[in-house]
C-alpha cells in the first residue's frame, strides 16, 4: 500500500495533514482525485462555496471564525480607537481643574497593566536568551549575533539619516515663531565618552542581582577650587528604578552559550528554564486579556490630559508632521525593503500578522512591555524559528532604536533652526552619529529619548532648555516611534533567521526537552491531525508503509 500524505489548508488558514491510503496502481493513473476527493469528504458540509448551495452561510462562517482567531487583536483595536474617543471627549467637556483628578482615575487600569507587563519582562527575557542560544552551537551563535546587531546598527543609522534629510528639506524650525522654553530638570552634564563608558559598564555588571534594580551612570558636576578655577567632577551612581537590561542579557548570553557547549551536563537545568519560560508565556497570555481594557485607559487618560491641542499643533505642527513622515517612510518603505529583500517574501502579510503587538505598543507607549506580545505574534503567527526570536527580540527590545534615532536627529536640527543656528556638515555628521548612539543607550520605557536627547544637543551646542518645548507633543510622538521600534525587531527576527537559515537547519536542538524541534513541531501536528477540514488540497510527499 502507498501511504499519500496531503497538505489541507483549513478555513482559518492553519495548515494541518492527512493521510490516505491507496492502491500504487490508482496513484499513478488518476488515484490522486480519488485522494482529493476523501480529502474533500472529511466535513462535506465546509465547502469552498463554489460547488455548495449555502455560500453566503459560509462566508459568514468564514469571517466568524476569522473575528474569533483574532478576537484578541479586534479587541484591542477597538481599545485604541475607543479610548481615543473617549480622552477627546473627556478634554473637551471637563474644566481643566477637574481633569487632573480624572486623568489619574482614567490611567489607573493602564497602569496595572504596564506593572504586570514589567513584572515578567525579567524572567521572560532571561529564559528566553538561554534556552534560544542553547539550542544551537557556539560557532551558529556568534553569526546569529553578528547578523543581528549588524542589522540593528544598519537600520538605525539609517533612520537618523532619513530623520536628518526630511528636516534639512521640510525645515520645520525655519519659519517657526519664537516659543518659549520652560525649565526641565535633566541633568544637562552629559557628553558623548561618559555615555559610551556607561554603556559598556553596565554590560558587565559587577552583580547581576543588584541589575536587576538598577544601573550605574556617571554624574558629572561643576566644583570651583578655593583659588576659583573650576573643574568638571565624575561620579559612579547607582539609579534604581529601572532594571540594567544590557548587563542581563549579556549574563543571559554567556549562559546560553555555556549551555550549548555542555548540552549533557546542563540539560536538567536547561529543561528547568524551559518550564520557567513556557510558565511565563502562560502568565503572559493571562495578560493579554485584560491588556484591551488597560489600552482603553491608558489612550483615553493621555489624550483627557492635553490642555490645548490646537495651540500645541499651530506652535510644533511642522515639527510633528516631519517625525511622522519619517517614520512612515521607515516602517512602510525602508523596513518592508529589507524583509523582501532577504527574505522573498510578502512583508505586509508579516506586518498583518504582527498587528496585535503594534496595537500593544501605541497603548502602552514601550517596546519593553510589549515583548511578550512581540515574542507570541513573532513565533506563533509568523512561525519564525524560537531559537532565533529568543535571542533577536530581548536584544532588540534594549537597543533596537530606529524611531527614537529618527526623532531625535529631527528634534536637533529643529531646535538649531528654531535658534537661528547654521551647522555644518561636519556637525550635522555628529548629529547623526550621536543620535544612533543615543536610540542604542535609550531604555525601552517611555520618553526615554528626551532624556538622552541631551547629549545630542551638547554634541553641537545646542541649548538644552528647548527639550522642554518638545514635551507638549512627545507623548503623542512616543508612541509612533514605539511601533516603529517594534516592527523593526519583528522584521530583524525574519531577516536573521533568513540569513542563518542554513546553521539552523543542520542542527538539531542539543538539549532535547520541552523546547526540542520535535515537541515543537511534530507533536502539534499530531495532535491537530484529525482536526484537518475540507479546504485546497496539495500533495506533500509519498511514503511506504
Amino acid at each position: 500500500m502507498e501511504a499519500m500524505t496531503v497538505e489541507v489548508e483549513s478555513p482559518d488558514n492553519c495548515t494541518v495533514y492527512q493521510q490516505f491510503n491507496v492502491e500504487e496502481q490508482s496513484v499513478k493513473f488518476g488515484g490522486v482525485a480519488e485522494a482529493l476527493d476523501k480529502a474533500n469528504k472529511v466535513h462535506p458540509e465546509d465547502g469552498d462555496g463554489r460547488n455548495s448551495p449555502m455560500t453566503k452561510d459560509n462566508c459568514a462562517r468564514r469571517c466568524l471564525k476569522a473575528v474569533r482567531n483574532n478576537l484578541l487583536f479586534t479587541l484591542t483595536l477597538l481599545a485604541v480607537a475607543g479610548g481615543l474617543i473617549l480622552g477627546v471627549i473627556v478634554q473637551q467637556t471637563l474644566q481643566p481643574r477637574a481633569t487632573d483628578t480624572v486623568v489619574v482615575l482614567l490611567k489607573f487600569p493602564g497602569e496595572i497593566l504596564l506593572r504586570m507587563l514589567k513584572c515578567v519582562i525579567l524572567p521572560l527575557v532571561v529564559a528566553s536568551v538561554i534556552t534560544g542560544l542553547g539550542a544551537i552551537n557556539a560557532k551558529s551563535c556568534g553569526k546569529i549575533g553578528g547578523v543581528a546587531v549588524t542589522y540593528y546598527m544598519t537600520t538605525t543609522i539609517v533612520a537618523a539619516i532619513l530623520g536628518l534629510a526630511l528636516v534639512s528639506i521640510i525645515r520645520p524650525g525655519a519659519s517657526q515663531a519664537e516659543v518659549e522654553a520652560d525649565a526641565i530638570d535633566v541633568n544637562q552634564n552629559t557628553n558623548t565618552l561618559d555615555t559610551i563608558m556607561d554603556l559598556l559598564r553596565g554590560a558587565f555588571p559587577d552583580n547581576i542581582v543588584q541589575a536587576t534594580f538598577g544601573k550605574h551612570a556617571t554624574l558629572l558636576e561643576n566644583v570651583t577650587r578655593d583659588d576659583g578655577t573650576s573643574y568638571l567632577s565624575r561620579t559612579l551612581e547607582f539609579k534604581s528604578g529601572s532594571m540594567n537590561m544590557i548587563g542581563i542579557i549579556v549574563f543571559a548570553i554567556v549562559c546560553g552559550v555555556i549551555m550549548s557547549l555542555y548540552p549533557r551536563e546542563t540539560g536538567p537545568l536547561m529543561r528547568v528554564i524551559e518550564a520557567i519560560n513556557e510558565l511565563t508565556m502562560k502568565l503572559v497570555n493571562l495578560i493579554l486579556w485584560f491588556s484591551p481594557v488597560g489600552i482603553f485607559f491608558l489612550i483615553a487618560g493621555q489624550f483627557a490630559g492635553v490642555e490645548n491641542f490646537g495651540e500645541m499643533m499651530a506652535k510644533l505642527g511642522m515639527y510633528m508632521v516631519t517625525v511622522l513622515v519619517g517614520i512612515a517612510i521607515h516602517f512602510f518603505v525602508t523596513l518592508p525593503s529589507l524583509y523582501f529583500f532577504f527574505v522573498r517574501k510578502n512583508p505586509f502579510k508579516y506586518y498583518y500578522n504582527m498587528l496585535p503587538a503594534v496595537a500593544t505598543a501605541f497603548g502602552t507607549d514601550s517596546s519593553s512591555a510589549t515583548m511578550p506580545v512581540t515574542l507570541k505574534c513573532v513565533e506563533e503567527r509568523n512561525n519564525v524559528d524560537r531559537r532565533v526570536s529568543r535571542f533577536v527580540i530581548p536584544v532588540g527590545a534594549t537597543i533596537n532604536m530606529d524611531g527614537t534615532a529618527l526623532y531625535e536627529a529631527v528634534a536637533c536640527l529643529f531646535i538649531a533652526q528654531v535658534n537661528g543656528v547654521s551647522l555644518n556638515f561636519g556637525q550635522v555628521v555628529v548629529t547623526g552619529l550621536t543620535a544612533t548612539l543615543a536610540a542604542v543607550g535609550a531604555a525601552g520605557i517611555p520618553s526615554a529619548g528626551l532624556v538622552t536627547m541631551v547629549m545630542v544637543l551638547n554634541a553641537v551646542n545646542l541649548p538644552t532648555d528647548m527639550i522642554s518645548v518638545l514635551l507638549t507633543v512627545d507623548w503623542f510622538l512616543d508612541r509612533f516611534r514605539t511601533i516603529t521600534n517594534v516592527m523593526g525587531d519583528a522584521v530583524g527576527c525574519a531577516i536573521v533567521e533568513a540569513v542563518c537559515q542554513d546553521e539552523l537547519a543542520s542542527q538539531a536542538i542539543p538539549n532535547g526537552g520541552p523546547g526540542s524541534d520535535v515537541e515543537q513541531n511534530l507533536y502539534p501536528l499530531i495532535e491537530n491531525e484529525p482536526e484537518a477540514r475540507k479546504g485546497d488540497v496539495n500533495i506533500v510527499m509519498g511514503s511506504t508503509i
